[in-house]
């Protein structure tokens, strides 16, 4: 089985199947009998020009000589489940050793890891985000003190200190739709399954971002707020 890439690149307008391909690492010339879809193999953010590896074969291992294996012979399964992955893990290792006392299973995972392991680098940026405003808001904390213990009101500065935050969240965002529209090209590598141009991915993208900037602006205001004046006074 080949898979669309492949096909696009090496039989491209033709029928690849009934073809055959040398693989000469394998010592093989199989026949190709399908097309198969694309798979993000390297990860779910990595397109064809930041991966040297695209194109796709699927070989049975029973026609691949045990000669080609540098050392003992392993592979990754794909295991769909009707109940939690995880908690089949024990069934699965014993009906393998069952099968075979050498056969050895380690490193189960759960797709949904895989996939949030493959997009860890976004949600770092969020955290992020969230990380620097908040640190920013709670250095005003000895501010807040201030205001509070000259009569303002609590309400009034808490509105203050998240209508200045958000001030600074809302010229980030713009900023960043105006690189993102002048730089499509780069926002389609860094956004999985979208183009630059996708409106709801440009929406998406401002609810969260203005979401994650409100709750950093917010939770550490509100935590000043309930201190007392003199105690966020001597805040350091």
């Amino acid at each position: 089985m080949i898979d669309e890439n492949f096909a696009r690149k090496y039989f491209p307008g033709q029928d690849p199947i009934g073809r055959r391909i040398h693989m000469a690492i394998f010592n093989m010339d199989p026949e190709i009998v399908g097309v198969v879809g694309h798979v993000k193999h390297w990860g779910l953010d990595l397109e064809a020009d930041r991966h040297p590896l695209q194109e796709q074969i699927y070989s049975p291992f029973l026609q691949i000589s045990d000669a080609v294996w540098s050392g003992p012979p392993q592979s990754g399964v794909v295991l769909r489940s009707a109940g939690s992955p995880l908690g089949m893990v024990g069934a699965v290792r014993e009906a393998i050793v069952k099968l075979n006392s050498q056969n050895v299973m380690y490193e189960a995972r759960t797709m949904e890891g895989i996939i949030a392991e493959s997009l860890a680098a976004r949600r770092f940026s969020s955290i992020s985000i969230y990380g620097v405003i908040s640190y920013v808001v709670g250095q005003r904390t000895r501010e807040i003190g201030i205001r509070i213990a000259l009569g303002a009101q609590r309400s009034t500065v808490l509105w203050l200190m998240l209508g200045e935050g958000m001030k600074m969240a809302m010229i980030g965002v713009v900023v960043g739709i105006v690189a993102a529209a002048g730089l499509t090209r780069l926002m389609s590598q860094l956004i999985y399954g979208v183009s630059a141009a996708d409106p709801v991915t440009f929406a998406g993208v401002i609810i969260i971002l203005t979401t994650v900037a409100f709750a950093a602006c917010y939770v550490p205001a509100r935590r000043a707020m309930r201190l007392d004046p003199m105690v966020a006074l001597r805040y350091e």
